[in-house]
């Protein structure tokens, strides 16, 4: 009887072990925050837990939801040489799992060609698709689908993707496939298979087949923006539509989202539009997880490809001045004159009709002398969306420093305008989520992502 209990009790193991065994998902969708770092995704969880915003009546983002329900992870993502990363490069290190350098697309640090994620899944046989808020040709969705010495060789780029022939490829950057050089690859696209969608309601039409979705001629414009462009789909219905095409091919599907913009608004220093496009990302994550729930064989990776920014709250002391003015107002001050940033900043950020990235590229190709205080006041308060007063503000003809007084105005402050050399916070939800938790580096996503498809590694 004992032994026939232990023969029992092994079989079931064994049995037990191959089904909870790694490889069993069928499904990767792959979510990239561009410039994303743990501040962040911090940042904007915390408006919506604290802040009392009219659109999160629950105070719960779907990021967090995400994160509670999900495996995290930590990794490092420095090149080959350098300590800090551009996009090609990390791009290029988490699709290959190989060693790059800086402006590299699909190349290791030795310019060979290396083969990526999304090459391997279509000889797999799953169907593979990217799609960005930026332009499909741009560092981070090039380096899955092409293999470039440069990210600028965008020309190549867009040749390359086509040859490549992704079942679905959605964006900007039409630019690339409609002149100079490449005049006709819109022609060699349809050619290939592809129906071409330069709008939303052309998309809608598409119900099977290849797909290349091009809605701006160069980025999609930022997410608090995007209301004057009702004819480009937003990431999240470009996501819909991307995996009800992909989910008809039975081995499965790999798809590469990358919510570009948060990179932009990193790069800005502009906190409300920042926290614009992290609520274009959760938006999208809602989805994502509720797909996945309902698929129980779908696993959803989301990281980051670098730091942008380093932007936060901290507090400030005033002096005895302004200090005075600010109770005077009814505002609540610690410490005598230490002001401690209030969430009401976060509920101005609703507020914000325009990114202060656009708007600067905008005034600082107008002459000089139109730039008085006056009109930059009056442009900064249609901006944000409510009175903003520059007239303490020194030097206000300084476009970039009246953003940045603007900011400490805020209690926001910035480390750089540049990428920044943090780990990256990774979240894997659904099957096989396990297989991303730890410290590791970005060359270390690729091996772990083909565990979990159940691929043998090279």
């Amino acid at each position: 009887m004992n032994i026939r209990r232990a023969v029992f009790t092994l079989f079931a193991s064994v049995f037990l072990a191959g089904t909870l065994s790694a490889g069993d998902v069928k499904n990767v969708i792959w979510v990239i925050g561009d410039g994303m770092g743990p501040e962040a995704m911090g940042f904007f969880m915390q408006g919506v837990r604290y802040a009392n915003l009219e659109e999160y009546p629950e105070k719960v983002s779907h990021l967090e939801r995400l994160m509670n329900g999900g495996t995290w992870g930590l990794f490092f993502n420095n090149t080959y040489d350098t300590v800090v990363t551009d996009s090609a490069a990390s791009a290029t290190q988490m699709a290959t799992g190989k060693f790059s350098r800086p402006e590299f697309i699909g190349m290791d640090y030795n310019s060979q060609a290396a083969e990526t994620l999304l090459e391997t899944a279509r000889k797999q046989g799953k169907a593979v698709g990217v799609i960005t808020d930026t332009y499909v040709t741009d560092a981070t969705p090039a380096g899955f689908t092409a293999h470039a010495q440069n990210r600028n060789q965008k020309m190549e780029i867009a040749r390359q993707l086509i040859d490549f022939g992704p079942e679905v490829i959605l964006g900007g950057g039409l630019q690339y496939f409609n002149t100079g050089e490449n005049k006709k690859l819109l022609r060699d696209a349809k050619k290939k298979g592809y129906r071409v969608a330069l709008n939303k309601k052309d998309l809608s039409k598409i119900k099977s087949g290849k797909v290349l979705g091009l809605f701006a001629d160069q980025a999609i414009p930022m997410s608090l923006e995007l209301d004057m462009y009702p004819q480009i789909p937003t990431l999240t219905e470009q996501t819909q539509k991307a995996v009800e095409l992909l989910s008809k091919n039975e081995n499965g599907f790999v798809l590469v989202v990358e919510a570009g913009k948060i990179d932009w608004a990193g790069h800005a220093n502009d906190a409300g539009t920042w926290f614009h496009e992290m609520k274009t990302l959760d938006n999208l994550l809602g989805y994502l997880k509720s797909y996945a729930d309902a698929n129980g064989d779908t696993l959803i990776y989301l990281n980051a490809d670098h730091d942008t920014g380093l932007g936060a709250f901290t507090y400030r002391h005033l002096g005895k001045q302004k200090a005075m003015e600010k109770t005077a107002q009814g505002e609540v001050l610690y410490g005598g004159d230490v002001d401690y940033a209030s969430f009401e900043t976060f509920r101005q950020f609703a507020k914000q009709k325009r990114s202060l990235y656009n708007l600067e590229k905008e005034l600082q190709k107008m002459p000089a002398e139109k730039l008085t205080p006056e009109y930059l006041q009056e442009r900064l308060t249609e901006a944000m969306g409510f009175a903003v007063d520059i007239s303490r503000f020194e030097n206000p003809s300084d476009v970039s420093g009246l953003f940045k007084q603007l900011n400490e105005s805020r209690g926001l402050v910035w480390a750089t305008p540049s990428h920044s050399s943090l780990p990256i916070l990774s979240v894997a939800y659904g099957e096989e989520a396990d297989e991303f938790s730890g410290v590791y580096h970005n060359t270390d996503i690729l091996p772990r992502m083909k565990s979990a498809l159940g691929w043998n590694a090279d």
